[in-house]
Order: C-alpha cells, then structure tokens, then sequence
C-alpha cells in the first residue's frame, strides 16, 4: 500500500499543481484493481483544498444510485478505511452514520483516504469486478465531501494487465487519466474496464461509441447502422444531441437483460446470442431507445424532487410517471420514427395496454402521481399484494401518456401533442435550472391543449378512475373492442413451475383463488385427486366451465391442505384495435401524425 500511495501522489502532482492556483475544493481519484479474483477495487481520494478552521471532515458515500429509486447502502461494500495528511500521517476517524466517516484533520488542508470496496454486483449494474473484466457506477466506489460535490475532479484508473477504459468521461490528458465538472458528473460516467470491443461513429458531428464486454454474435455494421438512426429520430424530435460523446455499455451475458441511464451514456444488459434472433433483437432496440430516450427526459429534463440529488436520503418526487413512465412509450414510438416498426404496430401496443391497465386492480387503489412518490417503498419493494394495492408508473404511466398524447391532438385540433409538449417541458426547465413539478407539467399541457386540463390530471394522474381507451382511440379513428374469443373461466391466479413443483405466484383480489383461501407461494398439488404437473396446468384449466367447482390439494408450510374453487368468468377480455371505416378529417389527420403513417383503407375495419 505505500508504494501505491506513493504512486498516487506523483501521479497527482501536476494535477495538485494546477489546482494550487486557486483556493476551491479539489478531488483527486485513484482506482486500482491488483486482484480481479478477490472483488476488490482500491481507491485512494486525496481532497485538497480544506477550509481553514476545520477541525472534521466527513467523507461520505451515497446510499442509492439515480435511475433505481431504491436505498442501496454501497458502504456496506466498503473496508480497510484510512486517512493521512499530505505527508502521510494517520488521522484518527470514526463512523459518523452508516455512509459517513468523520476524520479529525487537526487543521489540515488537504486529506486523503484510502479504502477498498467488495465489487461483485454486476447485476445491479453498480459495482463489479472478476477475472474477465470491471465495471463502476461511481456512486457506488467513489466517496466525497460535501465542500468538493459541487468543483472539479481527476481520476485516474489503473487497470489490471492488458484491460482498457471505456467511459464517457473527457480525457485528462494522460493515458487511464479522466476529468470530470464536478463529483455528480463523475458519478453520472460509469466506466467499462477490460477487454471490451469499442465500435466508435459519428452522428451529427458528435462521437458515439458502442461497448461490448463479453462474447456475441453481434455484426458490428449492422449496430452502427441501426443506432445511427436511432440517435436521428431522436434527434429529430428534440432538435439537439446535450452531449458530445456518448458510450452505449453492453454487459452480454447467456441470461441478462435492464439498463441504467447516465448523463452521457447507458449500461445495459442484453443477451449474448440474441443479435441474430429478429424477435430478441427487436427487444433489444427497444431497451436502447428506451434508456436513450432519458437522455433528455430524465438526464437533462428532470422532476425537481430529483434535482439536484440528495444523496444521502431518498428523493421523492410525484413525476416519476413522467420520467419513467412517459420515457416508456416514447421508447416505442423511436422504434417507430426510425424506422424499426410500422406505426400500425402501435394499435396492437394499444390494445395490450388496454387490457393491462383493466386488469391490474391496483390501479383502482393508487394513483399514478402516488405510485411515483412511493417507488422508494413500494415498487422496488413488490410483495404478493402489489399487483392488487398499486400502480406501475413505468407502465401506467406509458399507457397515460399514449391517452395524453392522444388528448392534446384531439383538444388543439391536431395542431399540439405530447411531442410539442415535451419539447416544450426540456426548452422551459434545463438543467442549469431546479427541475419542473407535476403542476409545471400540467400547465404546459394545457398551453398545448388551448385550455384546462385538469378534468385529465385529477382523473387519471392524481386520481385512480378507470382509462378511457374508447373515447380516446376514437380520436385517431381507432375503434378498441373485446376479441370474438369469449371471456373463458378461471381461478384468477397465476402460477409458476418451480422444478417439477407448480406453485401460486400471485391471487387476484376478489377472485375465486381468493375466495377459496390460496395465497402466493402455495404448492399445488392436486386438481381433484389428480397430480397436477406444471406442464399440464394450462391444459387442465382450459377444460373448466363457468360454475365447475375444483377440489385443490396443495402444500403449505409443509402442510398438505384442501380447498374447493368455482371457476367463474373473471378479469378482463383481451383486445384488438382497428381503424374505423369511415373517418372524418379530423381523425384521418391524427391517425397520421401521431403514427406517421397514411390511412390506408385497406387496413381498415370491415
């Protein structure tokens, strides 16, 4: 450890030397990682720069990483804790609360600590580290002072043997080194370290880079083409590209999947063989434009309860729908503008939506402005009961987004949308401002709308009233009805194989699963004295008859149990959405606009 200290401090000098030229905070950053195969990332952080006068310095770590609105603790990663003047003396520390280290600095004006942090979490696509490669959302390893947060910082990365950096970070100047505005821009650069392919292209004068760590059957070629005009349509809809580099990190694994924005890049998961499969790689553009989307919404236009970040606590905020939500369907409608998906396809989206949202029961029970607030203790914590007790502001607030949409193009006679708002929401409230609220919001709705818009607002976003698909499609011509296939019983229930055991995976409310006492995690057994096999389930459900009484077996808590359920018709029919055959002027122009696409009677109802 000393020679590596010493290391540091040469490393630092002409950085220290430049900063000596004024009296603001300075941080200087050293990653090391010397042995992949123990997990463990060393980091040394010399701030310099003190306040005359005082005598503790907290040092301190965030608990959650922005884009999961989840207290993630990263200290509890955190061991071997030490400080030192700048001539190598130990200051004594202590724990201040979980995520802080308070240090007596006795006066000194520059400190710098030492510690290493256990990474194998790649998964939460925070920190990680293993004999194939590294990767660090920097929230996650690197800690700060609350005096430094706001100026300047230097990293500098030492990887292990032949692994590079991939980062969206600007260079320093010096091989492995990076520059960062300040700690939260730091934080907001995830770095990819190993063996990764960068594939580096230029879109509208500004650099791209596509990182892949791990193997695939991916065609290079085919990636710069479809992300090229992925960053056109987005471009297209929002007139400008906030960055001047920008790195798309892939983890490619057998089984991996989710994404995470930053401000001038994303990490995403994908699977490995999936590139050639055209189902699978339709999914995967669609995470692209999904976490490509929040580089503006989210990354630049942000709700204020986000803004700037709280660190150390949660940051609760009633736009998540918006953030989330809204990013959600503009991710699907990209897909359309680029070129990737016909527009009609967006009617078949519609239609799913439609039945979602009715037979979700907790979308009766919270609102969506509600479900955003309480993402911090209710979404990222789902139990058995929150299908039944909440909403989804991802989905939900996609589905309120399309009817939003939709709303403005009816209200304005098809001369706004949530296109024209949204645009107007990012010029209104940049990031150099304090972020916009869900009245905001409302208000620059109803400047599209050419009037109020609160009967919407208290309707669907404060309050919980059913959506209305109908009324709303009927503005593009669309007409939303049940399928011919009719409404079949069931035990309104889910299951789920688990080896050769089939158990309950969630009872929705008021059903007869419900009514005849199974609850989440029950182990069916039998269905009228016949072993039931997971494989089997579908097809010996699909011969119930409204009103046939089922005797179940099932294991709970190592108890064998009985139970009688009556099939019933239950739940919400599936949908299809057509265009109508006889449209006015009005509904042709909205159907085109809002889909890009031309009527086209033939495809229209019958």
């Amino acid at each position: 450890m000393k020679i590596l200290f010493l290391l540091v401090i040469l490393m630092a000098c002409p950085m220290i030397s430049s900063a000596s030229d004024t009296s603001a905070p300075r941080s200087f950053y050293t990653l090391s990682m010397p042995k992949p195969a123990n997990h463990l990332f060393e980091v040394e952080a010399l701030f310099t720069n003190i306040a005359e006068g005082t005598g503790v310095l907290d040092v301190l770590l965030p608990v959650w990483r922005p884009g999961r609105y989840l207290i993630l603790d990263f200290a509890d990663g955190v061991q071997n804790f030490s400080a030192f003047t700048a001539d190598g003396q130990p200051l004594r520390w202590h724990k201040a609360n979980k995520s802080a280290w308070r240090i007596e600095t006795h006066g000194a004006l520059s400190v710098t600590v030492r510690y290493k942090v256990f990474a194998n979490e790649f998964n939460k696509k925070t920190r990680g580290l293993d004999i194939d490669h590294a990767f660090v959302s920097g929230e996650s390893v690197f800690m700060y002072t609350d005096a430094n947060r706001s100026f300047p910082n230097e990293l500098t990365v030492l990887p292990f043997g032949p692994w590079h950096v991939t980062t969206g970070l600007d260079d320093a100047g010096r091989q492995n080194a990076f520059v960062a505005p300040t700690y939260d821009h730091l934080i907001d650069c995830p770095l990819e370290i190993g063996t990764q392919q960068d594939i580096a292209f230029t879109v509208k004068g500004k650099r791209h880079v596509i990182s892949l760590s791990g193997r695939g059957n991916w065609n290079a070629d085919t990636l710069v083409r479809d992300f090229t005009k992925l960053i056109e349509a987005n471009y297209r809809f929002w007139g400008t590209l906030p960055y001047e580099k920008y790195v798309f990190l892939f983890h490619c694994l057998p089984s991996n999947g989710g994404g995470v924005e930053h401000i001038n890049s994303a990490v995403m998961g994908v699977r490995s063989w999936g590139f050639q499969n055209p189902s699978t790689y339709q999914q995967f553009l669609s995470l692209v434009s999904h976490e490509y989307f929040h580089t503006w919404n989210v990354k630049q236009l942000r709700p204020h309860g986000l803004h700037p970040y709280d660190l150390q606590h949660e940051n609760y905020s009633n736009e998540l729908w918006i953030a989330e939500g809204t990013t959600s369907y503009y991710g699907q409608m990209m897909l359309v503008s680029a070129g990737f998906r016909a527009g009609r396809s967006t009617l078949d989206m519609a239609a799913a939506y439609a039945y979602d949202e009715r037979s979700r029961p907790g979308n009766t029970v919270l609102s969506l402005s509600d479900a955003s607030y309480d993402a911090w203790i209710k979404y990222w914590h789902a139990n058995e009961n929150s299908y039944n007790a909440e909403s989804d502001y991802y989905g939900k607030g996609s589905m309120v987004s399309l009817l939003l949409d939709l709303e403005l193009r009816q209200r304005s006679h098809n001369t706004s949308s949530l296109d024209r708002l949204m645009r107007l929401m990012f010029t209104r409230f940049p990031l150099s401002g304090s972020g916009y609220s869900l009245a905001d919001f409302q208000h620059a709705a109803e400047e599209c709308a050419g009037g109020s818009m609160e009967d919407f607002f208290s309707l669907y976003v404060r309050g919980t009233a059913p959506l209305p698909w109908e009324a709303t499609l009927l503005y593009a011509g669309v007409d939303i009805k049940p399928k011919d296939a009719p409404l079949k019983p069931s035990f309104g229930w889910t299951t789920q194989a688990a080896g050769e055991k089939l158990k309950v995976m969630r009872v929705i409310t008021d059903s007869p699963a419900e009514e005849a006492g199974l609850e989440t995690g029950d182990e069916i057994a039998a269905l009228n004295g016949i072993r039931v096999h997971p494989a089997d389930i579908e097809e010996r459900l699909g011969e119930l008859k409204d009103g046939t009484r089922v005797r179940i077996t099932f294991f709970r808590d190592d108890m064998l149990r009985e139970t009688t359920v009556t099939a019933r018709k239950f739940g919400s029919p599936q949908y299809t959405a057509q265009q109508i055959q006889s449209p006015t002027p009005l509904q042709t122009a909205i159907f085109e606009s809002w889909l890009s696409t031309p009527w086209h009677v033939q495809q229209a109802q019958k």
